[in-house]
């Protein structure tokens, strides 16, 4: 069973937990209800990664199913709400729009989006994860891979902590020159 990359959140561990030590630790305090909570996160995990499963776009329902022919059938229509969701964009159907339509609409949403990430994150240096850096010092942790890396010059933090300031960019405003007295 896929436990979806939970580590240690002790600092410098990053151990990967099985489900087995997930399980054990969930029941400490006896809260069966936290467990079957974190199974059926596991399961929809699960049935997220099927080419062909698609969420009904409604948020009352919370159902799922698989869509025979994928993005071949992009009208959806929920078996137990009967909504139609659009398989392609994974909401409510577009009335009135084709698929294309749509995208020449929301792809100015898009870029805006697109805009502000390029403005205000940085993708973590190790993995695809956007960052966004609200306050603090630059020295950053990737929340999705545990990565340690200045946000200034995107420099590994773990050669910065054995070898010195000299392993930022030259151009980081942490960088200092390597002194070998």
């Amino acid at each position: 069973m896929c436990t979806d990359d939970v580590r240690c959140p002790e600092l410098q561990c990053g151990i990967k937990f099985d489900y087995d030590t997930i399980k054990s630790i969930l029941l400490l305090n006896k809260d069966k209800k936290l467990l079957e909570r974190y199974d059926r996160f596991l399961i929809h995990h699960q049935l997220e990664q099927l080419d062909e499963f698609i969420w009904c776009s409604n948020p009352k329902c919370q159902m799922g199913q698989l869509n025979d022919g994928g993005q071949l059938n992009n009208i959806v229509t929920c078996i137990y709400c009967h909504k139609k969701t659009c398989f392609m964009h994974k909401t409510k159907w577009h009335e009135g729009l084709t698929c294309q339509e749509y995208d020449s609409i929301t792809n100015r949403d898009l870029k805006a989006n697109l805009r502000w990430l390029n403005q205000n994150t940085k993708t973590c240096p190790n993995c695809p994860y956007q960052i966004e850096k609200n306050n603090g010092c630059d020295h950053m942790t990737c929340i999705k891979c545990q990565y340690e890396f200045c946000w200034s010059c995107l420099a590994n933090y773990d050669q910065i902590r054995r070898e010195g300031n000299h392993q930022h960019h030259p151009n980081c405003k942490h960088y200092a020159s390597y002194d070998k007295t």
